[in-house]
């Protein structure tokens, strides 16, 4: 084994946990297709300008959920559903941001799988990630 391997690891733990800070709005952005005539249409490029605001309600998602939690004596489920509440309101966005510039956004059974899904790990860990 070399004496790098560990820089390795951590480069691919901070790499997963800082992918992980962006938005699903984001993300579908990144992801569209730039030579679509609908990506030069004004609702496409007004749903793209609008994506910031879930990275930013995610950022401080990810410092206040904790606290939150710590200061409620640990009242998780609330904490949990507010979480599941942004991540839907974050993926139904970033389905219709998909819509308006060309693409196929995910289905409403697809968003509620996806957000049913966090909420899961949320609560068997201890904590939603949104």
């Amino acid at each position: 084994m070399s004496p790098r391997f560990p820089y390795k690891a951590l480069s691919l733990v901070l790499a997963v946990l800082l992918g992980g800070c962006a938005s699903q709005s984001e993300l579908a952005a990144l992801r569209l297709d730039t030579n679509n005539p609908q990506y030069r249409s004004e609702d496409c490029q007004s749903s793209i300008a609008g994506s910031a605001v879930h990275r930013d309600i995610k950022n401080i998602t990810m410092v206040a959920a904790p606290v939150l939690v710590v200061l409620s004596a640990g009242l998780l489920l609330p904490v949990v559903a507010a979480n599941a509440g942004l991540d839907a309101a974050d993926r139904i966005d970033a389905s219709n941001l998909t819509n308006r510039c060309g693409g196929q956004g995910e289905s409403g059974g697809e968003i509620a799988g996806s957000v049913a899904a966090g909420a899961a790990l949320g609560v068997a860990t201890g904590l939603a990630p949104k």
